[in-house]
């Protein structure tokens, strides 16, 4: 069996889900002796792949140099993972023989250009879907997928206290932390400024709360001029932040989606599950396989997203510690179990070596 030597194209070294996730299955595929490269426009998150040593390569532009860095680096398979660069790997790919892999993280993605990019890419090809909405979202189009969902490192996301964190942020010990997480763009924008909302309102009664939102993008200007309206020396806008872990192990709730809401779950943190879709809910024990399958209302969601109904989550979901404490001890065995970083890279070899 020939050894892989994998190239991973993304769009941009930028703090996303999709990126975050390349990084978790670049580090585990390193730790197993396996050849990875990375590709992308430069970005904040370069500096993670470097650190654990992974080769990259920024200048996507410019094609003959990139077909040049592909050859030296002899590699024999690619996994794209955005509109932009499966676009390119598939080019790449015909070009050069290289099998090609689709991964496909979302439903936004145009299906017309998933079909014109699997049809003009090497005959050795597949498509993966993280998600089983999005499996059958393709399966609408004729278009058959794989389902293989993001990984967790569960050893990197796990529950640590941080005091000092708390003080830096100038967040009282005894408050109670409310963490939004995601880039701040289109739904997701959105879904952020209607959280705030929610927030604000129930931090009118409740004089102990405060809030955190993580995430950079194009939405953050306007998301800091809504927290300034209202409790604004209390909702705290961090723009991109590489220290998730630590920011996830100061909240008492975190409100999220997909990759967010597993990484969460890891560090046994209670959920409120929102995202492009629409309202999901509190993620608890008796409904964590339905969360998935919904890809924590990423995917697909039971309710539209309102100021008043995530109020109501809000309240719901910090109205008790024993009760939050059972949800995450709970959240970190599901996610031990289903999604950790071990298994999941073990699916993935599966596709790539019966393709090498």
């Amino acid at each position: 069996m020939e050894a892989i030597r994998l190239l991973m194209i993304i769009d941009k070294f930028e703090v996303g889900g999709t990126e975050t996730y390349v990084s978790a299955v670049v580090e585990e595929l390193l730790r197993r002796k396996i050849a990875v490269y990375v590709a992308g426009k430069p970005g904040n998150l370069l500096s993670k792949f470097k650190a654990i040593g992974c080769p990259t390569f920024t200048n996507i532009r410019n094609q003959e140099k990139f077909e040049r860095w592909i050859v030296k680096h002899k590699i024999n398979m690619i996994n794209a993972h955005h509109e932009t660069t499966g676009t390119l790997g598939s080019q790449l790919s015909k070009k050069l023989k290289i099998p090609f892999i689709f991964t496909i993280h979302g439903t936004y993605y145009p299906r017309s250009l998933i079909n014109r990019v699997m049809k003009k890419c090497d005959e050795r090809k597949a498509v993966i879907s993280v998600s089983f909405p999005v499996k059958k979202w393709l399966e609408e189009k004729n278009i058959s997928s794989i389902v293989i969902p993001n990984g967790i490192n569960t050893e990197q996301f796990i529950y640590s206290k941080n005091r000092e964190l708390l003080k830096q942020l100038g967040i009282p010990r005894k408050s109670r932390v409310l963490l939004y997480v995601s880039r701040l763009e289109d739904e997701k924008g959105d879904v952020c400024k209607d959280f705030i909302r929610a927030a604000q309102r129930f931090m009118d009664k409740e004089a102990d709360v405060q809030v955190v939102i993580v995430g950079g993008g194009p939405d953050l200007n306007s998301v800091q001029k809504l927290a300034a309206k209202k409790h604004a020396q209390r909702i705290h806008i961090l723009g991109e932040r590489l220290d998730t872990v630590s920011l996830f192990s100061i909240s008492d709730v975190v409100i999220g989606t997909g990759r967010v809401a597993l990484e969460a779950m890891s560090c046994k943190r209670p959920v409120i599950a929102i995202g492009s879709k629409g309202v999901f809910g509190i993620v608890k024990p008796e409904n964590f396989n339905v969360a998935w399958k919904y890809y924590f209302g990423d995917h697909r969601a039971k309710q539209t997203a309102d100021t008043k109904r995530i109020e109501r989550l809000i309240g719901a979901a910090l109205r008790s510690k024993k009760t939050s404490a059972v949800w995450g001890d709970a959240g970190r065995e599901f996610v031990k179990n289903k999604f950790h970083i071990s298994g999941i890279t073990d699916k993935l070899l599966a596709v790539y070596h019966k393709m090498v």
